[in-house]
């Protein structure tokens, strides 16, 4: 399918009464014979995300330039919003051979790398610029992707900002952690989201994500935190009606391939794919941040009472509190010791 007369090939994404089994459909034709994708080739490349998200966007464009910039020896087929499963089945196809790229996510991805637990660490990082500074760090991020390729045959790409996390509740405002004693905040289950969910001084309490705004409607949570752009696309704002301002989460999201399949392709090609993963990476995470600029402001028209620090929201009580819980669980147990202080420390070059 040509889409606005490029050369992306995209699944439809208009799924109806027939998609289960579509999907089935889409998943055998995607895994069937790597030989036959690298003769034709076509890589294939998967995406949790919506086509009209920024994310989604950006895989569209990195499908463009992958044409552009191997003179149009290669195409890249987009699966959008999770066509061929979720996260994990992603990052499990791309370490086996059987999807050529994706775009992943680091909680997975430090289950073989431990150390890329920091990048979703709570308050580790005031900016994007910060994080970036340790995800393309010679002593971090380019040194776990090393580790990462040699443990399982996953090669970065790229990476690329998805956006600040914030909080909503309805009926209260959150102005410090004491606020929100007792109260079950829903909670994605991986362990770092865990931690930063119980020093933010909720109740973490896990909920899928496609029924979390049933369960926030129906009170089964009191609370969620989530990127603006989420928090407007889902609608949270009709079952919740405060925002506050947080930011105690920066998430960065993997753009992975099988390095195997990267390296039969011809020299020229490779680095087409490499630079081509760079630019539209670049590309998603300022249009992300563009995006979010206006967001919250949209939301207060929308009936949210948004909370910042000139309405004493009090960020110090909130960084220290999920910064210790952070430490607590990781310093020394899934992180060697020193690395948060490290982390740190780098972080503020980028200031």
């Amino acid at each position: 399918m040509r889409q606005h007369g490029t050369d992306v090939e995209r699944i439809p994404n208009h799924l109806s009464g027939r998609r289960a089994m579509f999907r089935g459909l889409v998943v055998a034709g995607a895994l069937f014979g790597t030989v036959l994708a690298s003769h034709a080739q076509t890589l294939r490349f998967a995406d949790l995300h919506a086509p009209d998200s920024p994310t989604g966007k950006g895989a569209t464009k990195f499908a463009e330039l992958v044409k552009k910039y191997s003179d149009g020896d290669l195409t890249v087929r987009v699966y959008p919003s999770g066509q061929l499963g979720d996260a994990k089945n992603l990052t499990n196809s791309v370490k086996t051979g059987a999807l050529d790229m994706a775009i992943g996510t680091f909680p997975l991805l430090a289950d073989i790398v431990p150390e890329y637990n920091v990048y979703n660490a709570g308050y580790f990082f005031d900016s994007w610029s910060n994080l970036k500074m340790i995800v393309e760090g010679e002593n971090f991020g380019k040194k776990w992707n090393k580790q990462l390729l040699d443990k399982s045959g996953i090669e970065m790409m790229a990476a690329s900002y998805y956006g600040a996390r914030d909080l909503t509740t309805k009926g209260f405002p959150v102005k410090k952690p004491a606020d929100l004693n007792g109260k079950k905040i829903r909670a994605v289950p991986n362990s770092m989201s865990l931690a930063v969910d119980t020093g933010l001084g909720g109740k973490p309490t896990p909920v899928a994500f496609p029924d979390l705004f049933q369960a926030l409607s129906q009170g089964v949570v009191d609370a969620q935190e989530n990127p603006l752009p989420t928090i407007e696309s889902e609608k949270f704002y009709e079952v919740q009606d405060h925002l506050m301002l947080t930011q105690h989460q920066l998430i960065v999201l993997p753009w992975i391939a099988n390095a195997q399949r990267l390296k039969r392709l011809s020299d020229k090609n490779r680095k087409a794919v490499l630079k081509a993963a760079q630019e539209a990476a670049q590309w998603t995470s300022q249009r992300t941040a563009e995006v979010e600029k206006n967001l919250s402001k949209k939301l207060a028209d929308q009936g949210m009472t948004v909370v910042d620090e000139s309405d004493g929201l009090d960020l110090e009580a909130f960084k220290k509190s999920v910064r210790a819980e952070v430490k607590k669980r990781f310093e020394g147990k899934v992180w060697p010791s020193g690395l948060s202080e490290k982390v740190l420390e780098a972080s503020k070059q980028a200031q």
